[in-house]
């Protein structure tokens, strides 16, 4: 009930931020924060054991194949470091032409390289609730979530980076920076009991690192929406008299 309770919070509060943010969607330097947002809240849905009979054997009759709706899960988490890495990064003009080689290159490659290792892996032809419950693993998965790591471990790094940047340079940012510090602490965690679920030590440690991922997503929505509705303050005048829908 407790993991139950914490999904529906962290998908709820990121509905919220999502349309707190609405019109950062025409917004390019916005965008990507957002966007982030719903890549989290898609990968939980797609991770969670409870949606696995509904979107596992969605995609089984389209594929043939399960789990791989937990498949898009992981990919929509590297997606959404991404995405907040760039909108780190494009308030940095002196960074702005290293977005390509250091976050979209790696991403596209390494996608790729794990999609070919899961689908590969046996694990693709035995349904089940929970992808780390199953005890049909194969080296073909265990370099699939070793890569995971890796990726997650590399643009967590590059997101860290870009936040002790910010708060170095900029002292106004500095409650989002710290929030946004606090969220990589919990991915972290999350990674680390990705790294002990497929070494097979799932019975002790999968609970909390779902749990961490719930709480990061929590976090970072509220952070996110924070800071928009600080950016609009000083405009909330301008925007009554006009109509503006921000």
């Amino acid at each position: 009930m407790i993991e139950v309770a914490c999904y529906a919070v962290a998908l709820t509060v990121a509905a919220w931020a999502v349309w707190v943010r609405r019109a950062c969607w025409r917004i390019p330097m916005e965008r990507t924060t957002t966007s982030a947002i719903v890549q989290l809240a898609l990968a939980l849905v797609l991770i969670a054991p409870a949606t696995e009979p509904y979107t596992g054997r969605l995609f089984f009759e389209l594929t043939g194949r399960w789990h791989i709706d937990n498949l898009l899960g992981f990919m929509l988490e590297l997606g959404a470091l991404v995405s907040s890495n760039v909108a780190a990064m494009m308030r940095m003009p002196t960074m702005r032409r290293y977005i390509e080689p250091l976050l979209w290159s790696p991403l596209v490659i390494g996608t790729v390289v794990q999609m070919q290792l899961f689908w590969r892996s046996c694990v693709t032809h035995h349904p089940g609730h929970d992808i780390f419950a199953l005890q049909h693993h194969h080296h073909w998965l265990t370099m699939f979530f070793g890569l995971q790591c890796l990726m997650l471990g590399y643009y967590g790094g590059i997101n860290a980076w870009c936040a002790m940047t910010h708060l170095r340079g900029d002292p106004r940012s500095r409650p989002v920076v710290l929030v946004w510090l606090v969220c990589v602490g919990l991915g972290a965690a999350a990674m680390l009991d990705l790294v002990l679920t497929s070494l097979g030590w799932w019975s002790w440690f999968n609970d909390y690192g779902r749990l961490a991922m719930c709480a990061a997503v929590a976090i970072f929505s509220v952070a996110s929406a924070r800071s928009w509705q600080r950016k609009l303050d000083s405009w909330r005048g301008l925007i009554r008299v006009t109509g503006a829908r921000l």
